[in-house]
């Protein structure tokens, strides 16, 4: 890696920024908000880490990190799952979206929403630096 790394935030505006707060200092962090704009920075710009939420670009956070994942020029790179805002989904669906996002290539997924703010930040903090290692 060089530098800083360079962090793609793949989230709704509001989720975009509840985790570029939580993440401040990591590095270079660059939101988009659709699957089109994820892949034209992917496509110029080498990047380190791919964060997403459930709810990017119209709740297809699977069909992005399937594309990536079979994206010759990206599938290197690692993939972070989150839930960053509560939702209507039930626990349980929450829980297995987990196990679906690690058997679709994910490093790891990160229910933000369910934790307590100081513990959120510190839990994702984490799971990014782990993914950056």
């Amino acid at each position: 890696m060089r530098g800083a790394p360079r962090v793609l935030i793949a989230a709704q505006p509001s989720a975009a920024q509840v985790l570029q707060s939580m993440l401040q200092g990591i590095g270079s962090l660059i939101p988009v908000h659709t699957t089109a704009d994820a892949f034209r920075i992917l496509e110029r710009q080498p990047i380190d880490l791919i964060v997403s939420t459930i709810a990017f670009d119209q709740s297809r956070m699977l069909e992005f990190l399937l594309s990536v994942k079979g994206t010759a020029s990206v599938a290197h790179i690692p993939f972070l799952c989150s839930r960053v805002v509560p939702s209507a989904l039930r626990d349980s669906l929450v829980g297995s979206m987990g196990d679906g996002c690690k058997a679709c290539g994910a490093a790891d997924f990160v229910d933000v929403a369910q934790l307590p703010p100081d513990l959120a930040q510190t839990t994702l903090r984490k799971a990014v630096e782990t993914c950056l290692m």
